[in-house]
């Protein structure tokens, strides 16, 4: 009786067949979690832009949360309104790499002020750029905003 060594040429075909199958998936995968990463990088870097838009006019105080002021220290291009209330902004505190014309794809932020009563301002911060669709070389208008209120206490 001889003793079997080593793998038969069938056995040998078939553990190559489930390499080539499991190295498939994986390369299906990865245009999938590029475009995914892509995505949730867009959405942190508006987010932080809008983030850092808000805090500095909340910085600047109740009495100078309004559009001639806002302009004045650019925060806001100017006290020409886009839409009611709402102005547009190109830099987060005069920075260069803060704006999000060039941070995002088509990027353009606005912020809107809103005098609620006497003693209260709402301001919303808005971010938008284009998601480009990878495979139809298409885009999608996205947006990030966020608010907050501020009192004359």
């Amino acid at each position: 009786m001889r003793k079997k060594r080593g793998f038969t040429l069938i056995e040998v075909l078939f553990a190559i067949f489930l390499v080539v199958i499991c190295a498939f998936i994986v390369a299906a995968t990865m245009p999938i979690s590029n475009a995914s990463q892509s995505k949730a990088s867009d959405l942190d870097k508006a987010m932080g832009l809008a983030q850092k838009q808000l805090e500095a006019i909340r910085g600047q105080g109740f009495p100078n949360v309004n559009p001639t002021q806002l302009a004045t220290v650019g925060l806001i291009d100017s006290t020409n309104q886009i839409s009611t209330n709402t102005y547009s902004f190109t830099n987060s505190d005069n920075a260069n790499f803060d704006n999000p014309g060039t941070v995002l794809a088509q990027g353009a932020g606005s912020v809107k002020i809103e005098q609620l009563n006497l003693n209260l301002i709402r301001v919303t911060v808005t971010v938008s750029w284009l998601d480009l669709n990878v495979w139809r070389k298409t885009g999608q208008l996205k947006n990030f905003a966020v608010g907050t209120l501020i009192a004359n206490l």
